[in-house]
């Protein structure tokens, strides 16, 4: 049908959610003012707190693995490993079903576990996926199933953006907080992520946006190891639910 068509099909779900956030989203009442500590809250001093500029650097890393993905991969299944362009279509078009099924089920993960165990092991496991566009050669549903595997990353991506900065602040700064760890990874990670990318691509070799990938998902990885775990439930199971210090 043509790439215009597939552009207009894939806004419908922006402007309906649009109407739904216009109709259904009632406006919250305002926070009683704070009864102690600072009445407002910078970005740097936002930046001073451990988890905020954890979760602000691996969100810049993880944001630009995530464009990277959707920049390079489709030319790269079909120029580089052979696959037709239906082919290919299909085998990008598992990557946005499995983030759908992650974005529930990591969250969910967790709740139960914790916030740091998923957001240390699944950059790691993301490598799954460079690699398997690197080494593997076979039918396409095998790419498509290390790709799922791979793809798991992208659970993580609202709890860095939104959950954990909101537990670990007081509720009168969730707005800055949320702000900065959603602004500086879309603007820094997903602005600047391809164009290093490309360069190193034109510079080095055509599979230098894989290993850039892998590079950024390991960093991402070590630098989440530095979070103090927010939720709730699992600190409870520790019995050690508490306010979460810088």
């Amino acid at each position: 049908m043509g790439w215009h068509s597939a552009f207009f099909i894939a806004g419908i779900p922006g402007l309906l959610s649009a109407l739904l956030i216009a109709f259904l989203l009632k406006e919250p009442a305002p926070l009683p003012p704070a009864e102690h500590g600072q009445s407002s809250m910078t970005m740097m001093d936002a930046l001073k707190i451990r988890n905020i500029w954890v979760v602000v650097v691996v969100g810049v890393l993880m944001v630009a693995h995530f464009v990277i993905t959707w920049a390079f991969m489709p030319l790269y299944l079909v120029q580089v490993k052979g696959y037709d362009e239906v082919t290919g279509g299909w085998i990008m078009s598992s990557l946005g079903i499995a983030a759908a099924i992650y974005a529930f089920a990591i969250s969910g993960l967790s709740d139960r576990i914790g916030r740091k165990p998923v957001m240390v092991v699944l950059p790691f496991l993301s490598i799954v996926g460079p690699l398997a566009a690197l080494y593997y050669h076979g039918p396409a549903m095998g790419l498509v199933a290390l790709f799922f595997i791979g793809w798991a990353v992208n659970g993580i991506f609202p709890i860095f953006m939104a959950t954990i900065p909101s537990e670990t602040v007081d509720a009168h700064h969730h707005a800055t907080v949320l702000g900065l760890a959603m602004g500086a990874c879309e603007i820094l990670g997903g602005v600047f992520g391809p164009p290093i990318a490309g360069i190193l691509n034109d510079t080095v070799n055509p599979n230098a946006w894989l290993y850039l990938m892998m590079a950024l998902a390991v960093i991402s990885g070590f630098v989440a190891m530095g979070l103090k775990e927010t939720a709730p439930m699992a600190l409870a199971k520790r019995g050690s639910l508490s306010v979460i210090s810088p």
